[in-house]
């Protein structure tokens, strides 16, 4: 599947640096609505789940400058919904539908947090750490009140700990040490894995956040 998308690129700059001219829209359209029919649609393609996710762009309002604007919304249904819109729906953004498909169903995510110092040298010393598998989506809610309903938080992704108190309530830091985070990204069958965030904050400075 990645190797056909970076294929499709690889193809549109070829004919975009040949012809100095953009590629045709129903070009675009047909190859990503076929990509999100085959490894998405298909019963015999590996899921995770049986839900499917569309990126739809609705007319929001016409700007100054006569423009556009587009209003995003992500629309979840069932695998097997008779209400699932139409291959080549002009209102789907079938590119980003399947880009989104894929980082919420193909890839498997496990964050590491460590408590760490640094020493006068420069290097880091891990004291203590867990890992944990995370999920990704595509919605969010508040971490300090229970029961908050979740909000949309598309385009940015968030990786959810449910059980954070539980699998972290013995990670204690203290003075002079620091949080250090790392979110790796793995396919199916592990064949890669790609670090997609790293992040460290200071003893000092979370004191600091109320």
């Amino acid at each position: 599947m990645l190797k056909a998308i970076a294929d499709e690129r690889n193809r549109l700059n070829s004919r975009q640096e040949i012809s100095g001219l953009g590629c045709f829209k129903d070009d675009r359209i047909v190859f990503w609505t076929w990509m999100f029919s085959t490894y998405f649609m298909e019963k015999w393609a590996p899921r995770q789940d049986d839900m499917l996710f569309y990126v739809r762009r609705k007319p929001a309002y016409v700007g100054a400058d006569n423009g556009e604007a587009k209003k995003v919304e992500v629309e979840v249904y069932r695998r097997d919904s008779k209400k699932l819109p139409g291959l080549g729906d002009p209102d789907i953004d079938w590119e980003e539908s399947v880009y989104l498909n894929l980082i919420l169903q193909k890839l498997d995510y496990v964050v590491t947090c460590a408590v760490c110092t640094r020493s006068d040298a420069g290097d880091i010393h891990i004291h203590k750490k867990k890992c944990q598998e995370v999920f990704a989506s595509p919605s969010k809610h508040a971490m300090d009140i229970k029961g908050e309903e979740s909000k949309m938080s598309y385009p940015n992704i968030f990786f959810m700990i449910d059980n954070f108190e539980e699998v972290f309530r013995d990670m204690t830091v203290g003075e002079g040490e620091m949080v250090c985070v790392e979110l790796v990204a793995s396919d199916k069958s592990n064949t890669f894995q790609g670090v997609i965030f790293q992040g460290s904050i200071r003893y000092e400075a979370l004191r600091k956040i109320k």
